[in-house]
């Protein structure tokens, strides 16, 4: 594998798989809004939420990167507030980022992506294979499982791999983001380069093998 194009890798989870990638010789290539501060990284600026930037990003990549092995869909953002309190701007951000961005990048760049043989991972939830109380980041999830599965039946017959990465709670900023408090007991919480180091094993499997889909859970201390 050479060439990786991760989206959300300016930070968290997106930004410990770019590095552990630069470790071992991949190019990578972020599409963010913020820019990944490692300096071996390509960065491509975009909202994920804005459909016109989502297309210029497409552009860029069409025009200047369209050789590429793998394409991680890892950017999302999340919200815990409930029902009757969630802002309609805040629940359609959440919707756009988690999972409309990943299905409209997927289709835009699906040529490219059969032409190359390339795999593709959908970074989904815990939240997204069971109920629980994370509102619509959960419901986020779990369409983004059947985006997945469809994008599996697409591309039956190709050398391309679908994998759908389920990782439960990981000790990054998201949390404290949306929150304004960090994680109760963060020692029980998966540490993010550990996670991504299951992604790139994923990713680095034989091409005769399918991870169709992982479910990487936290085993809290007692």
């Amino acid at each position: 594998m050479r060439t990786v194009i991760i989206t959300g890798a300016s930070d968290g989870l997106g930004k410990e798989l770019a590095r552990i990638c630069i470790e071992d010789k991949i190019q990578v290539i972020n599409i963010s809004r913020s820019p990944c501060d490692l300096k071996e990284v390509i960065n491509i600026k975009c909202d994920l939420a804005i459909e016109s930037d989502i297309i210029n990003a497409v552009n860029s990549i069409k025009q200047k990167h369209p050789m590429f092995d793998a394409f991680v869909n890892c950017a999302g953002v999340i919200t815990h507030e409930g029902k009757n309190k969630d802002a309609y701007p805040e629940l359609e951000r959440v919707i756009k980022v988690n999972t409309l961005a990943p299905m409209f990048l997927t289709s835009q760049l699906f040529d490219l992506i059969k032409e190359n043989g390339a795999d593709v991972v959908n970074v989904g939830s815990t939240a997204g294979i069971k109920g629980t109380n994370s509102g619509i980041y959960g419901t986020s999830k779990w369409a983004l499982r059947g985006v997945s599965e469809n994008l599996r039946l697409e591309l039956s017959g190709t050398p391309c791999r679908v994998v759908q990465f389920n990782p439960s709670g990981i000790g990054t900023k998201l949390f404290r983001e949306y929150h304004g408090r960090d994680k109760d007991s963060p020692e029980n919480w998966m540490n993010p380069k550990d996670v991504a180091s299951i992604i790139l094993f994923a990713l680095k499997l034989p091409k005769r093998i399918e991870l169709s889909e992982l479910i990487v859970n936290r085993k809290p201390r007692s």
